[in-house]
């Protein structure tokens, strides 16, 4: 039975910590670790996560100053010793048998991937894209991305020895997952495998960074930025296609919205509003 090595940076979320590591402790495949990395947190994160290696040795606690999500994961991953990677947030939950059911295929593959659902308030949802509407590879995570393709970071597990020695871009603000992939796709001797099975758990949280949708589109053009300036000719062709896409979408929808208007100026109630409110003026 191969060592999984499960990393969970927290920053700020012992609220979903325990449900988060009791979905770890959960796991019928029992061959794991769980390296905690609390960046920082003004919470009581350490509390919580301090009960859990005292619950079961598996569990693996280290703080570090606040610095951002992407050096605590790879913080986690400097310190994996397992030959599989699991990535999970803490605000995430992973079903009890994602890694059992995704081992399944590690003799034939080295980055399994599996579906996820939503929960939102106590419900699960259907998820946010359709993770089976197109092969999974570099070109669809390049062109698709944050257009109607995305993953969450605890879907695949990886081997160690395709990582080796990728890590997430400490640069980035965001989009650092998207980048990371793109890095894992490129590589010759990936051997990918999908599950169509909902086994990872994306929690919906209204507090997150992604809701702050000036921030979401000023890192979107770093991440951009970041890959055409390291990419190669065929990567940068298929990231023009997709901002064309995008200002395409954004444009069609500005002018739905225009003619909207339009056709409202053009009928009587609004006339009869408009002439009424000139004798105010």
């Amino acid at each position: 039975m191969p060592k999984v090595s499960i990393i969970i940076p927290c920053y700020n979320q012992a609220q979903y910590l325990d449900e988060c590591l009791q979905s770890v402790l959960d796991q019928t495949y029992t061959n794991w670790e769980c390296i905690i990395v609390n960046d920082g947190s003004p919470d009581n994160t350490e509390e919580v996560a301090q009960k859990w290696t005292e619950k079961d040795r598996r569990f693996k606690y280290f703080h570090k100053k606040n610095e951002g999500v992407n050096k605590a994961r790879n913080f986690g991953l400097d310190l994996a010793s397992g030959t599989w990677i699991q990535l999970l947030d803490a605000d995430d939950l992973i079903k009890k048998e994602k890694l059992s059911k995704s081992l399944l295929y590690a003799n034939q593959y080295n980055l399994i991937i599996t579906d996820f659902e939503m929960l939102k308030d106590r419900e699960t949802m259907n998820p946010f894209c359709n993770l089976q509407k197109y092969e999974i590879n570099y070109e669809n995570f390049l062109a698709g991305w944050d257009v109607d393709f995305n993953l969450p970071i605890h879907c695949p597990i990886v081997h160690s020895l395709i990582i080796d020695e990728t890590r997430f871009k400490t640069s980035l603000k965001a989009k650092e997952d998207w980048i990371f992939w793109l890095e894992i796709f490129r590589k010759h001797n990936l051997k990918p495998h999908f599950i169509p099975e909902r086994l990872a758990i994306y929690r919906s949280n209204d507090e997150g960074a992604s809701k702050n949708f000036r921030s979401v589109y000023l890192d979107q053009m770093e991440a951009n930025q970041y890959v055409y300036d390291h990419a190669d000719e065929f990567s940068r062709g298929i990231l023009f296609r997709k901002l064309n896409k995008m200002l395409f979408a954004v444009n069609n929808t500005n002018l739905d919205q225009k003619n909207y208007i339009r056709k409202l100026q053009n009928t009587k109630i609004l006339k009869a509003y408009l002439s009424f409110r000139k004798l105010f003026q």
